[in-house]
């Protein structure tokens, strides 16, 4: 059977479009309005997941498509965004939300409804389209009589909306009162709905699958009701190797990003498994003080974070004794009995690399008085909370358990029994403490603490030297500053729970990572040391300046493309034709025409954009005088050209003034995105000013990286590894740590090596790790080439740049290879230097493509005048 969903046809429909044959066909633009009314920046996957469904507008199956995204991904923030989208692109006000459970509606309350909350996802200073405040109203009936700039939105659970609409009552809601509105149903969770679907063959039922099959009947019906109603549906469960499923959602699955790629482009937690043999006490305390230490490295960093743990239980009784066990525990704890421990576990991981060797080093040298206090002070009555599942508790502790993050509430730790799954958004959890009496190792128990574990490796995005970042940052920067980028899943170390639970993660898709580090350390050679370019060399940075008006005269320089091409769309069978033609096919009946800019019409659509209000356009081109300075000069959109491609046989005089507008609103927001990405208050020049090479180059350097378990297989992601340089003077560490790639580099290096030696002295090839940026001249963008080589004759000294780039990634970073090679061909380089004079040579990219390494070896032949390498093998030693 093909397997092929609605999510890849898409994919490969703008994969073949954009470049080929060089047609100008551009992916959806997502509207700026959007954008602007979210909280949150959209990730590149959420941005890509709207553009999928801006794509299906007017296409055949458009009225129910399905989000299936992985948990932590931020399903609710496209939600979020397609409900602004569909309000003010398509006019629907009605939008019914519901879900399987009342704690995702008061999750979900926050997310839409609480500008308060630190949760809400729309634009806290509010909702505005076209300079129109726009309000979101939570409704128990749809009125008939709309407000306009109004939202309506209804929240309720499955099992409430069935038994709504199959027992109505006065002023309720009905089938007949939904027949009368045109509805956005949004369903989270959706895979609740879908017994029916799974079950079908299946003679025998269970009570709850036949209330589930009830309920997946009456979102039918409610689909049914009005033709114009539409459906999105949101989960991160949906188990397309069931034929049923499959064939229900093939046309449906509108985009796909699921766990395994979510945490492998680093948007989640590193998950670490910590089997433990101790008794639960001793396993509280240890995986207490683990996540005491996350505190602890955080204040060290100026980082506000939170770590909170969760103690698990399989039954409330054991929960509620384990809580007492802890609370006594942590009282008690002296000073001599922690040190103990601390000394015992220190003597337990010595030498093992990993991170508990981390943790009770730094105990073993810390104030153990002091650390006691603070747990006492920590873990305290008003700082646990107790969750057990099967009791009911407050709408105070519900309210605390949905804002761990927020710095004034104050849980560090839940003692929990059962799951705390759907709807639990959670960002701050670090540890999770599996308490091992009467537990299950049956693979339905796991399946349930692989789902936990998957909600707690949501990401915690916290400021870092003034930078927040949505992904992780310290995955080759050690264990101390990864610490606070890992879950720690604490459980016990039983052969048979293990394999079970390897089998959930990996069913899950949830890869884990071994507590063992791989650490490579490279040292600066001693021989080097002694050379003059350590003692009293420079390398030359060239000076950034405050960007003037002037700098931003023109769309060039914010690199907007001033001819655009779009295609217009006509209905859909005179657009589609027969279902069965090719896009081949399809491409031959347009042409393209260029559409009249007349000022009036860009006046309409600045008009419609509050962006493009002159206030706004003075902070992003400060010398503008005006808008019709902006509208009418040849460097702004007097000097644009904006093409068409229209059906063959139709002119441009057939398309309306509004269909034309429609493309001028896209150019303009396309040029507001543009802008805003690429203004900046300080740019790179042409003048090199030499700073001490010492002061740069640090002495040692390490880089820990750790494996990753997924299928029963380990596989290392960074692909890196250390190889000796002993012997080999030209490179100034003692180790050449890297991937595949850069080995590549410096063996190619190597071989030009006699014929450097030829023309050249104290050759030297030096690792930037990170230290020496560069700004691209005349632009904002910062640059850190991965090798310099200095190098000297008998004139000059020589300051190369040398950058391998995957060929994956030439394309995104083009404007570095530009900025290398400028540097021989532009005239006003100047270096500022005392002493011998410093040329700056940079080269094409090492790329990993045969046709990139030719290039790249006659650029460096070319330019240092020197003959071929000498094609000899030269190995690294591991």
């Amino acid at each position: 059977m093909n397997k092929e969903t609605l999510h890849h046809q898409i994919e490969n429909i703008l994969s073949r479009l954009i470049g080929e044959d060089n047609e100008l066909i551009e992916r959806p633009i997502v509207p700026a309005y959007v954008q602007k009314n979210l909280r949150h920046q959209l990730r590149p996957y959420q941005q890509a997941a709207l553009e999928h469904l801006l794509f299906m507008e007017g296409k055949p199956s458009s009225n129910h498509l399905l989000f299936l995204m992985a948990t932590g991904s931020g399903k609710t923030n496209v939600l979020a965004a397609s409900i602004l989208y569909l309000y003010k692109q398509k006019g629907f006000q009605n939008f019914l939300f519901f879900v399987n459970s009342d704690s995702i509606i008061r999750k979900t309350k926050e997310n839409l409804l609480n500008p308060n909350s630190n949760k809400y996802l729309f634009n806290p200073e509010g909702i505005e389209v076209n300079g129109e405040r726009i309000s979101v109203q939570v409704v128990d009936v749809f009125p008939k009589e709309k407000s306009k700039q109004t939202i309506y939105l209804k929240l309720t659970t499955i099992q409430k909306l069935h038994n709504e609409l199959t027992h109505p009552r006065e002023n309720g809601l009905t089938y007949q009162s939904l027949a009368e509105e045109e509805l956005i149903l949004l369903s989270d969770e959706a895979h609740h709905i879908n017994v029916q679907t799974k079950k079908k063959g299946k003679k025998k039922e269970t009570k709850e699958e036949v209330e589930e099959k009830n309920w997946e009947s009456t979102v039918s019906n409610i689909m049914s009701a009005n033709p114009k109603n539409r459906m999105l549906e949101f989960t991160a469960t949906l188990n397309l190797d069931n034929d049923q499923l499959f064939d229900k959602y093939k046309d449906k699955v509108l985009f796909q990003y699921d766990l395994p790629r979510f945490m492998n482009e680093e948007y989640s937690k590193n998950v670490l498994l910590a089997k433990h043999t101790e008794d639960d006490e001793s396993k509280m305390l240890k995986a207490t003080l683990m996540n005491q230490y996350r505190k602890y490295v955080a204040l060290e960093n100026e980082i506000d974070l939170k770590p909170v743990i969760m103690y698990k239980s399989n039954t409330i009784t054991l929960s509620k004794r384990s809580q007492e066990v802890f609370t006594q525990m942590i009282q008690e704890l002296s000073e001599p009995k922690l040190k103990k421990f601390v000394q015992r576990e220190k003597n337990t991981h010595r030498g093992t690399s990993t991170v508990w060797e981390e943790v009770f080093n730094y105990y073993d040298s810390t104030d153990l008085f002091k650390v006691i206090r603070d747990l006492r002070n920590d873990f305290t009555q008003d700082t646990i909370l107790i969750v057990n599942s099967k009791e009911i508790f407050s709408e105070k502790d519900a309210v605390l358990l949905n804002s761990l993050e927020d710095m004034n509430n104050p849980i560090r730790a839940i003692f929990a029994v059962a799951k705390l799954n759907e709807g639990w958004d959670v960002l701050n959890l670090f540890d999770i403490v599996r308490l091992s009496e009467k537990a299950s190792n049956t693979q339905k128990a796991t399946d349930s603490e692989a789902q936990l574990i998957g909600r707690g490796a949501r990401y915690y995005p916290f400021k870092y030297n003034g930078k927040k970042s949505f992904k992780r940052r310290f995955d080759l920067l050690g264990k101390k500053l990864s610490v606070l980028e890992s879950l720690h899943y604490h459980t016990i170390n039983e052969s048979a729970y293990i394999k079970n639970l390897i089998k959930s993660l990996d069913a899950a898709g949830i890869q884990t990572k071994e507590e063992k580090y791989t650490r490579y350390e490279a040292k600066l050679k001693k021989k080097f040391k002694d050379k003059p370019l350590y003692k009293n060399g420079k390398i030359y940075i060239n000076r950034s300046v405050k960007t003037t008006p002037e700098d931003y005269n023109s769309f060039e320089k914010y690199a907007i493309d001033t001819r655009v091409s779009y295609t217009f769309e006509r209905t859909e069978e005179e657009q589609y034709g027969k279902r069965s033609q090719s896009n081949s096919t399809l491409s031959n009946l347009f042409t393209e025409v260029q559409l009249p800019l007349e000022k009036r019409m860009i006046q309409k659509a600045i008009q419609r954009n509050p962006f493009f209000s002159f206030s706004v356009l003075k902070k992003y081109i400060p010398s503008l005088e005006n808008i019709r300075n902006f509208i009418e000069s040849p460097s702004f959109m007097g000097g644009c050209q904006i093409f068409v491609r229209i059906p063959r046989g139709m002119s441009i005089a057939d398309l309306s003034k509004k269909e034309q507008l429609t493309f001028i609103d896209r150019y303009l927001l396309y040029i507001e995105e543009k802008m805003k990405l690429n203004f900046s208050k300080e740019k790179g020049t042409a003048e090199f000013i030499g700073e001490p090479f010492a002061n740069y180059i640090e002495e040692n350097y390490v880089i820990e990286t750790n494996s990753v378990n997924t299928n029963n297989r380990t596989l290392n992601t960074q692909v890196i590894s250390s190889r000796s340089m002993r012997g080999q003077d030209w490179y100034i560490y003692d180790q050449a740590i890297g991937n595949p790639l850069e080995w590549a580099l410096i063996e190619e290096i190597h071989q030009f090596l006699e014929s450097l030696q030829e023309n050249y002295k104290s050759i030297f090839l030096v690792r930037n790790e990170r230290r020496v940026k560069f700004r691209e001249i005349e632009g904002v963008r910062g640059f850190m080439p991965d090798f310099l080589l200095f190098m000297e004759d008998e004139k000059f000294s020589y300051q190369l740049f040398i950058e391998p780039k995957g060929s994956h990634l030439i394309a995104q970073d083009e404007w570095k290879e530009k900025f290398m090679l400028s540097l021989t061909e532009r005239e006003d380089i100047e270096v500022l230097h005392d002493g011998k004079e410093v040329r700056l040579i940079g080269f094409k990219f090492y790329s990993d493509k045969n046709v990139d390494k030719q290039a790249f070896r006659e650029d460096f032949v070319k330019k240092l005048d020197i003959t071929g390498p000498i094609q000899e093998e030269f190995k690294l030693d591991y």
